[in-house]
């Protein structure tokens, strides 16, 4: 008899539970969100009404199409990060672990305080720099002079040590002072805007170039290892940017799918009773190309991104996809003809 009782009760916890985790699936597909990151304020002489296609389409565009405004605000580089310039000249160190971490959080406060007037502004915060990575061994391609630097400096403290530990102490005290840096940067965002939703363009990272739905496994460690950034996050932004190439368009959910699959992958292991929201970047426009994605692509994206039930998605685009008429003129009838009826699907 108790036995009966015992397994009735398990019976109707089990059914309450899968009752309300699916009412939370329904609430999240409902609330699905579109984020409208374009400079078509750019094309306000032409008179194209880029506000009212997005209310036609259900899209959170900032009031007055200005690009940094009540809904999403995209700040490029703000304060002062260390960064090597392009002709090579060093800005604040050059690398973190030889930058002043003051100096770059006053530049900083000052960058919020013009850039997002509004104390009360309570949109999404997007923090975008991209001149290095918070993990040393991520630094490659165009950023493996941030590598070369931090293990030259070592190796002239050091010049009887080993190239292993050379390596090692740079990998060291540069990933000690990405995270500083990083991290107080996002507290500070944090303090000044407290409404809003903070979160670093990009990450996390994936690399899944190879159009593979999951993430290598040393780059899921390393996510692993930069928890403190996710956990101080209150948005999660992994950059779904499709190159054309010769990929189908089935390689190109793949990408999705791995991307997406690793921020929600994260946001399961933190401990925090924190909420996170995964709201990925997306364009309209291929980076290597400049031309508009095909109908195709737009209508799987979508799809992909509401059925893993995210809470929406930022739409980006560049200052030079608007800057003469026919350009606004063929964003504006794009994004009526082709993103919006997919979006409403």
């Amino acid at each position: 008899m108790y036995c009966r009782v015992f397994f009735f009760f398990i019976y109707i916890i089990a059914i309450a539970f899968a009752e309300n985790n699916s009412t939370n699936l329904r609430d999240r597909r409902i609330a699905f969100k579109t984020y409208w990151n374009i400079p078509t304020f750019q094309c306000a002489n032409y008179q194209l009404g880029f506000d009212k296609l997005a209310a036609k389409y259900g899209i959170l565009q900032n009031e007055n199409d200005a690009f940094r405004g009540d809904r999403i605000a995209l700040l490029y580089d703000p304060g002062l990060y260390p960064a090597i310039l392009p002709n090579g000249d060093l800005e604040n160190g050059g690398v973190p672990q030889e930058g002043d971490l003051v100096k770059h959080l006053q530049v900083f406060e000052d960058d919020i305080n013009r850039l997002i007037p509004d104390v009360n502004f309570a949109g999404l915060g997007i923090i975008d720099f991209e001149d290095w990575r918070p993990v040393y061994r991520q630094n490659f391609g165009t950023l493996a002079k941030y590598k070369d630097l931090s293990e030259k400096i070592e190796r002239q403290k050091h010049w009887l040590w080993p190239s292993d530990r050379i390596k090692s102490e740079a990998t060291k005290r540069f990933e000690k002072s990405a995270r500083l840096f990083m991290e107080e940067t996002l507290l500070v965002a944090q303090r000044l805007r407290p409404k809003a939703s903070w979160g670093y363009y990009g990450f996390p990272h994936c690399f899944n170039n190879d159009m593979q739905e999951k993430c290598a496994a040393n780059v899921r460690s390393e996510n692993d290892g930069i928890k403190w950034l996710f956990s101080t996050s209150d948005t999660l932004n992994p950059s779904l940017y499709l190159r054309q190439g010769t990929f189908t368009p089935a390689q190109r959910i793949q990408l999705i799918k791995g991307r997406v699959g690793e921020a929600q992958r994260i946001v399961t292991t933190l401990n925090t009773q924190k909420e996170r929201r995964i709201i990925p970047y997306y364009t309209l426009i291929h980076p290597d190309t400049d031309q508009f994605l095909a109908e195709q692509d737009i209508v799987n994206s979508i799809a992909t991104l509401k059925g893993l039930q995210i809470d929406g998605l930022i739409i980006w685009g560049a200052s030079k996809h608007l800057n003469t008429q026919q350009k606004c003129e063929a964003m504006y009838k794009y994004v009526d003809t082709v993103f919006g009826p997919a979006l409403n699907r």
